[in-house]
């Protein structure tokens, strides 16, 4: 069970409560995010014992250096003090495994580069006619082509196994033995990682990433920037307010209560600029206060006064009646701040910054100022439940009803308000039901969305990482570690190492800027 309460104002450091684990992190912290994508090709194709050294072998003639088996070719080395005799050891040592060890000498292998790494793992029992050949890449969001690195991979593969058969000496490794040099290799992609509880949660939502089934209202940009200003609480109750008081008819009465000084002016020129609202000039009858009609700029009223028109009510000339300039909601923003939908644009913008793939993530209507967001990674759904406002007890009882529904083992709840206690208390007590039923569910509260980046990030990489240990734990045995781990690992260092190359050229261009001047 792992329940955490998160709660931030911009730029401060937050609490994380996990029971059975502290933690406290800070989410000030801007760290780039490692998440790790794996894709895979099977083969039903068994590999004798024998001949998985020299495939190895052929595989590293062909730039592809296998890993563990260059550790081990090292130790062999270090032992004889020198490179002579190192085949014959290892010969040795694989055929004494092979007889009396409880896994093969050679499992499979990894073999790493600049951006990506593949594997290679030769499942099942060769002696006993069955086995599934595995093949696979480890890659990034920076990663570029891993479906054609895959592919050439594949290749390489069939190719190495191919020679080793053909070279491999020996009574089990005559031509045609397991087929390797007579037929190719029949590559098919791995079963589908996408969890069946995401594809009905996407058919559900019409497969689209905004809650609403309106028509989609601005482009792209304009929608990232308006969701932008909306973070900013003020800016959008500001918006909220005008919304209501235009939908009642009382817009210019709730600008003239409200006053407009600079710090109105400011928010209503950021609304403005990001298209959520609409300035307009309001021309109403002094007589009886009834609106005549509405245009577009100052300009244009100047251009009407000019024309000596008057007043269709009381005859009076419309440069003597009442004008006063508006702030109108525009559509735009009406459709962000519909059931949340500004709030789910945010998130989503957020989720793919930290590496999720559009492709992975799904909405779907939930109730009135609510959605609820299923994201997939590696496997693993993520049930993301947002409110914009406060959180109640009654909230709680629909996340509970969706979790219920969608059985995801992880559970992300994000409000724009404050957290009720009764509203925790029912969450934090579900996952403990689940948790002493034998059930693990991850609960997190996000209060605030400045704490989002920095505490997904944690569960992203963590999900990733242990998805990567699964994949790989066959090679353990050989490595004498976790092989996932060391190459998740492995993963972060070059991402750190390439941060600080790119900082350490970004201070150099600035130092060479300051001597040209200089």
């Amino acid at each position: 069970m792992l329940i955490r309460s998160v709660v931030t104002a911009s730029h401060t450091p937050f609490l994380v409560e996990i029971f059975g684990r502290g933690v406290i992190a800070c989410a000030a912290e801007r760290e780039s995010t490692l998440m790790l994508f794996i894709e895979s090709k099977t083969a039903e194709l068994s590999v004798e014992k024998s001949l998985r050294a020299h495939v190895l072998e052929a595989l590293q003639e062909r730039g592809l250096v296998p890993v563990i088996r260059a550790s081990r070719l090292y130790f062999f080395e270090q032992a004889l003090s020198g490179a002579e005799g190192v085949r014959e050891l290892e010969q040795s040592v694989a055929e004494w495994s092979d007889r009396e060890g409880d896994v093969p000498y050679v499992s499979g292998d990894v073999f790493c580069f600049d951006d990506c790494a593949h594997f290679l793992i030769f499942g099942g029992d060769a002696d006993a006619g069955r086995g599934l050949l595995r093949a696979g890449v480890i890659y990034d969001a920076e990663t570029g082509d891993p479906a054609g690195r895959l592919e050439a991979f594949c290749r390489n593969v069939q190719e190495a196994l191919e020679s080793a058969a053909r070279s491999a000496r020996g009574p089990r490794a005559q031509t045609g033995a397991n087929g390797l040099d007579s037929m190719n290799v029949a590559w098919r992609p791995r079963e589908s990682r996408v969890p069946e509880v995401f594809r009905r949660f996407a058919g559900e939502g019409g497969g689209e990433a905004a809650p609403s089934s309106a028509p989609r209202v601005g482009g792209a940009a304009e929608r990232v920037r308006a969701a932008e200003i909306l973070e900013d609480a003020a800016a959008r109750g500001l918006l909220q307010r005008l919304s209501e008081a235009h939908a009642d008819g009382r817009l210019a009465e709730m600008l003239s209560t409200e006053g407009r000084g600079p710090e109105q002016e400011s928010l209503v020129a950021r609304l403005a600029g990001a298209g959520l609202v609409r300035r307009e000039i309001q021309v109403s009858c002094r007589k009886d206060g009834r609106s005549l009609f509405r245009l577009p700029s100052p300009d244009a009223l100047t251009i009407v006064t000019a024309s000596n028109a008057v007043c269709s009510e009381c005859g009076a000339a419309l440069a003597d009646e009442r004008a006063e300039e508006l702030a109108t909601p525009t559509p735009l923003a009406s459709t962000l701040l519909k059931d949340g939908a500004w709030l789910l644009n945010n998130l989503r913008t957020i989720l793919v910054e930290l590496g999720v793939p559009e492709r992975d993530i799904a909405a779907r209507h939930a109730a009135e100022g609510e959605a609820q967001l299923m994201v997939n990674v590696c496997g693993e759904p993520f049930l993301f439940v947002l409110r914009d406002g406060d959180f109640t007890a009654a909230h709680a009882r629909r996340a509970l009803d969706g979790e219920a529904e969608t059985h995801a083992p992880h559970v992300v709840i994000v409000a724009t308000g404050k957290f009720q206690d009764e509203a925790r208390a029912r969450l934090r007590e579900h996952a403990r039901r689940r948790s002493r039923a034998g059930g693990e569910t991850e609960v997190v509260f996000v209060e605030g969305l400045d704490a989002a980046p920095a505490e997904l990030r944690r569960s992203i990489e963590r999900v990733s990482q242990g998805a990567l240990m699964r994949e790989l734990y066959e090679l353990d045995a050989s490595a004498g570690f976790s092989v996932g781990y060391a190459l998740a690992a492995r993963f972060r260092l070059m991402q750190r190492e390439g941060a600080l190359q790119d900082l350490a050229a970004s201070a150099a261009g600035a130092v060479a800027g300051s001597l040209r001047e200089i």
